[in-house]
C-alpha cells in the first residue's frame, strides 16, 4: 500500500510554488499575506496537490475558497488524505 503524504509533504509543495522556505510558510499562514500568492499560484498548489493526493482534493467542497495552510492541512487530515 503507498504511504500517504505528510503534513511537511504538503508544506514542501505549497513552498515551492510560492517560492518560500516551509518556515517562513508556516508563520504568515494566510495566503493573502504572501507575496508570490495569486489565484493563478492558487491553481497550481490544488493542481500539485491533487496529483499527490491520488486526484480526490476535488472531492473536497469548498477546497478553492481555503485560505490558510493550517486550515487545508486540518481538513486534509480530517479527510484521512495525508498522514
Amino acid at each position: 500500500m503507498k504511504k500517504k503524504p505528510s503534513k511537511n509533504d504538503i508544506i514542501k509543495i505549497i513552498s515551492k510554488i510560492l517560492k518560500m522556505s516551509p518556515e517562513n510558510l508556516e508563520k504568515i499562514d494566510n495566503y493573502n499575506k504572501m507575496k508570490n500568492w495569486d489565484s493563478l499560484a492558487q491553481l497550481d498548489i490544488l493542481s500539485a496537490l491533487d496529483v499527490k493526493l491520488g486526484n480526490k482534493i476535488n472531492k473536497i467542497q469548498n477546497i478553492s475558497q481555503i485560505m490558510s495552510v493550517k486550515k487545508l492541512i486540518s481538513i486534509l487530515k480530517k479527510k484521512s488524505l495525508i498522514s
